[in-house]
């Protein structure tokens, strides 16, 4: 989920390259299944199979490509649907607190190490150690140093990875376990150390994605009923935190100046002809922006509403005909450009089902919780092939049933333990 690292970005793809990698989280899951058995005779699973395996035949013989390389973009949109089927038939609800508590140690971890790296600024000599990063160093999969001579930095104070490569992501990954809390133990703060550690980490990160997702969902949280009364409370919380939050430079400023950028691609041209005269074709020179990768993403999807570009980026309208050294960031539209319109919103419909169970198993139940989330997150970052993700995402159609009432968060661990 993180993918901070080669290694960990290969346990979700491509299939070339070292196997290690790929097979460690598919052997701890058939380790899982072993020791809980399930069943795979369920309907919805092979509904949403079924017509993701028409889906990607129908591409195969659109483009006429069948190499190894082809078909393991479908093969790692398979395998995160079939490994969220075995969580969500194993875990159920308890996937809830699990995700949080396990973020909750990466917060830590984070927070410790980031402020180790901001009070002692002559630690970068024992971080620059390990492995390299895109923007620093990685110490043992579970803290991502930033460099500040590669950036990532906000008012001279570096932002914070986590575990993962980049502030954004790490972000996403704290905001989906705030929701974990929200919907087990609603807007409480005494006695709940988990979402202080969860609070703290998030504001570390310094990310706009972030911290939209988190007043998003806090809102969503603090309105138990649309009338007056949680109207009126909820501008009188909100506007001073959601004001304060806007001076930022990370925040007001910078996604005004991104959206007005947006509107005018032309001013990117310069850029895609340069590297198109100096640079090999396919060559990565670095990501098109979330809201400027919105506008090329739409331009996918007019090219092709129906099938949409496949999970192969190489198909796209954007790297066949605009440039081939930038890669698009939004995630969101990107459902629609690979999977087309009807495929795409048959995925969010997914997702809105999810978004209905998991608030009717919760103690907190926000209908729109899970859904407005992902939506936001998805905005910045690719969700929905990564398994963990694609666990929540799915959860509407895997997840059992039923699910024990008023069972508190101190007992779903212990029952998971024992």
């Amino acid at each position: 989920m993180a993918q901070a690292t080669p290694e960990t970005s290969r346990m979700i793809g491509p299939l070339s390259g070292n196997p290690v990698p790929l097979l460690l989280p598919i052997v701890l899951t058939c380790i899982l299944w072993k020791k809980h058995p399930i069943s795979f005779n369920n309907k919805n699973l092979h509904l949403v199979l079924l017509i993701y395996v028409i889906w990607a035949v129908c591409s195969l013989f659109k483009y006429g490509v069948y190499t190894t390389e082809e078909f393991s973009y479908h093969f790692f949109m398979v395998y995160a649907i079939i490994i969220a089927y075995i969580h969500n038939q194993i875990f159920g609800y308890k996937l809830i607190p699990i995700y949080e508590n396990i973020l909750v140690f990466f917060c830590k971890v984070a927070v410790i190490g980031w402020l180790i790296a901001v009070l002692f600024p002559a630690s970068a000599s024992f971080f620059r150690l390990f492995n390299e990063t895109n923007y620093g160093n990685n110490v043992f999969y579970l803290f991502t140093w930033m460099d500040p001579a590669k950036g990532q930095v906000y008012s001279n104070i570096i932002r914070n990875a986590g575990c993962s490569w980049e502030p954004g992501r790490f972000a996403i990954m704290i905001t989906l376990a705030i929701f974990c809390n929200l919907c087990q133990n609603g807007i409480k703060f005494r006695k709940n150390k988990n979402i202080y550690w969860l609070i703290i980490a998030l504001a570390t990160t310094q990310s706009t994605t972030g911290y939209s997702a988190a007043l998003v969902i806090y809102a969503i949280f603090l309105i138990k009923k649309f009338n007056l009364k949680y109207t009126f409370l909820l501008v009188l919380i909100m506007i001073p935190i959601v004001y304060g939050l806007m001076q930022l430079d990370f925040m007001a400023e910078k996604i005004g100046t991104r959206i007005s950028e947006a509107q005018d691609v032309s001013r990117l041209e310069e850029n895609f002809y340069w590297s198109a005269n100096f640079h090999e074709d396919g060559e990565y020179r670095g990501t098109i922006d979330r809201f400027d990768a919105a506008v090329f993403e739409w331009m996918n999807i007019m090219n092709d509403p129906i099938l949409g570009y496949s999970r192969n980026i190489e198909h796209s309208y954007f790297r066949i005909h605009i440039t081939s050294n930038y890669v698009l960031a939004n995630g969101f539209f990107k459902i629609f450009g690979m999977f087309g319109l009807l495929f795409g919103a048959y995925f969010f419909y997914i997702l809105f089902r999810s978004s209905l169970k998991i608030a009717a198993q919760s103690n907190e139940q926000r209908k729109l919780g899970l859904f407005l989330l992902l939506c936001v997150s998805a905005i910045s970052y690719q969700l929905l092939a990564i398994p963990i993700f694609t666990s929540f995402w799915f959860y509407g159609f895997f997840a059992p049933a039923y699910v024990q009432k008023n069972l508190s968060h101190r007992n779903l661990l212990k029952k998971q333990i024992v």
